[in-house]
């Protein structure tokens, strides 16, 4: 894979403005997933997939702690939307945008083998950093969604597109499969599911899979 030819990524210095660091990034993760289905907003960089059931958005932010030369932050922000959903709940006279899941459930889960009160944090490059928190239920992992992309190669690219197909775009089939998608929300943070449980996220298992609602209220329970 191989950048634009006029992306300011093939030549740029420490001199290079944060923002058309960022811009540039964001443009060619654009340029992956547009030819997948996906549409892009330039202005306020932002992707956006829809299937007219399921609708995913992208939103990619930068950081006021930018420093030219150095750091340029990228932050990766879902928000995952059942389109039936939406329409099912406006006929039933409730005002909804079919909001199911977003930041941050996703991208936190639970952890068991290692000691309570621990938060583990696995960046997109693969490290692993460990910081002692207080959590009531359990330890945490958390998977970063920020990188840092001054210097950006291909192989660090190619990592941010692992991260957003493993941990987002993966969506559009597991909201579809009561299985698969009770096995992956088992694993969410307590305090997450239970706020699911009282907002869309419940009201999308009963009108999609209403045989299921009775198993979904058990979870973790």
């Amino acid at each position: 894979m191989n950048w634009k030819e006029d992306s300011i990524l093939n030549n740029y210095n420490e001199y290079t403005p944060c923002k058309d660091i960022f811009n540039a990034v964001c443009d060619e993760i654009a340029e992956y997933y547009i030819p997948k289905g996906w549409k892009y907003a330039k202005s306020r960089p932002k992707l956006t997939y829809n299937d007219k059931s399921v609708k995913i958005e992208i939103a990619f932010w930068s950081s006021g702690s930018n420093m030219p030369g150095d750091y340029v932050n990228l932050e990766i922000l879902p928000a995952i939307y059942s389109l039936d959903l939406k329409k099912d709940l406006k006929s039933r006279g409730k005002d909804s945008k079919g909001l199911i899941l977003g930041y941050p459930a996703i991208f936190f889960e639970r952890l068991e083998s290692i000691p309570k009160g621990t938060k583990r944090v696995l960046t997109m490059h693969g490290e692993i950093k460990e910081f002692e928190e207080e959590y009531e239920e359990t330890s945490v992992l958390r998977h970063h969604n920020n990188i840092n992309v001054y210097g950006i190669n291909q192989t660090d690219f190619l990592k941010i597109i692992d991260f957003i197909n493993d941990k987002i775009v993966i969506w559009k089939d597991l909201i579809n499969d009561y299985d698969k998608l009770k096995l992956t929300i088992s694993s969410f943070l307590k305090s997450d599911i239970k706020e699911m449980k009282k907002g869309d996220f419940s009201e999308y298992i009963e009108f999609k899979f209403p045989d299921k609602m009775e198993d979904f209220i058990k979870i973790d329970n």
